[in-house]
């Protein structure tokens, strides 16, 4: 049978429980951000089953789709963080990602990591993360072959409040060409009474997740399966001049900067200037090499294309991509974006538990420096 399906789960283990009877619900999916997914369940149903399934922490949900295709594929899973509104006869559950989790804990002893790379220094957290009491979580690495590196990082251990995982993770993605990181669930066991996720991100090579093939939506194709598009443009990205701080400290910090004034003195533009750093980098030539990169990108306006699709899409069904991937995009009689197919990358899907999904593209770019 095609359609959604929730389930009961305990995080710790991956176990599949007893399948959740909804009255609604919705879910989110942003790159390198949580998942997040909202249940409003009858209170009948929860009465019928153990709390611990169904309590914060010691329980959570699993959200899979089954296409015409006939594979349930898992869409979102992790512990359950908190309850919403009550009424007299349903409460609403909230849940999110295993991310959740590794916001919560923190790096409690001094790492370093040398001669490496991004990619693996988010997997090594993830793997001091499950290193106490009660920590462990079936959690497997994803992405090979990426050890090997320039990167160093080191993390002290007194420095607790800003050692949470989570934002650690934030900040590797931060970097110039950081990596993409996401935790995605996947089926543990043919039989499906299991789950694990996978820890998955880009590369120094490639920064963004490698995935098995690309998707295509084709907005102007007749009875396609796109029945609603919207395109919005932003100029907060434009900039003139752009700063790039290094290594180092106070008035020794390494730093360097990058400009093109054509629009200033062509189009009358008001002079406008950011700042990024590496703070790996302590030579002012490559610090410059990265600012012209960034500046390059920055010179025109960024489109963002929300569409919706059907779930059950033969072409693309729900859950044989993800956020992350890029994806062919065809569109035509834009004012923004010029007619054609291109490369977009999907950085945001969100549902509920009708047959239209919603997903966000912004352009698939990247700097190789």
């Amino acid at each position: 049978m095609t359609g959604y399906g929730l389930h009961w789960i305990h995080t710790t283990t991956g176990q599949v429980g007893p399948p959740i009877t909804v009255h609604n619900a919705s879910w989110s999916i942003e790159l390198n951000k949580t998942e997040e997914i909202s249940l409003t369940v009858d209170k009948k149903h929860l009465h019928t089953i153990n709390p611990t399934w169904w309590e914060p922490l010691s329980g959570g949900v699993l959200l899979t789709y089954t296409a015409a295709d006939g594979i349930a594929r898992p869409i979102i899973a992790g512990p359950i963080t908190d309850w919403g509104k009550e009424t007299t006869t349903s409460i609403e559950i909230k849940a999110e990602g295993l991310r959740a989790i590794f916001e919560k804990r923190t790096i409690w002893q001094t790492l370093e990591y040398r001669k490496t790379t991004l990619g693996e220094i988010a997997w090594a957290l993830a793997v001091h993360a499950m290193d106490r009491p009660g920590g462990a979580l079936p959690l497997v690495h994803g992405t090979a072959g990426d050890a090997v590196g320039e990167r160093e990082r080191t993390y002290e251990g007194w420095n607790l409040a800003n050692n949470l995982i989570g934002k650690r993770w934030t900040e590797l993605s931060g970097v110039i060409n950081g990596p993409d990181i996401m935790i995605r669930p996947r089926w543990a066991d043919e039989a499906q009474t299991r789950i694990e996720w996978a820890l998955v991100h880009g590369t120094e090579a490639y920064p963004f997740i490698a995935q098995d093939w690309v998707p295509d939506f084709d907005t102007t194709a007749d009875m396609g399966e796109v029945p609603d598009i919207s395109v919005t443009s932003s100029g907060k990205n434009l900039v003139h001049r752009i700063w790039c701080t290094g290594a180092g400290e106070g008035e020794g910090t390494a730093r360097a900067h990058a400009e093109i004034l054509s629009s200033v003195w062509r189009r009358d533009q008001p002079f406008v200037e950011d700042v990024m750093s590496d703070a790996d980098q302590a030579s002012p030539d490559v610090l410059r090499q990265k600012a012209h990169g960034e500046l390059l990108s920055r010179q025109a306006m960024i489109d963002q294309v929300t569409l919706t699709f059907a779930a059950n899409s033969r072409k693309t069904p729900l859950g044989s991509f993800f956020v992350g991937d890029t994806a062919n995009v065809t569109l035509a009689g834009w004012k923004t974006i010029p007619d054609g197919t291109r490369p977009m990358r999907i950085i945001k899907m969100n549902g509920d538990l009708s047959p239209q999904v919603t997903l966000d593209f912004q352009q698939a770019q990247w700097e190789n420096n």
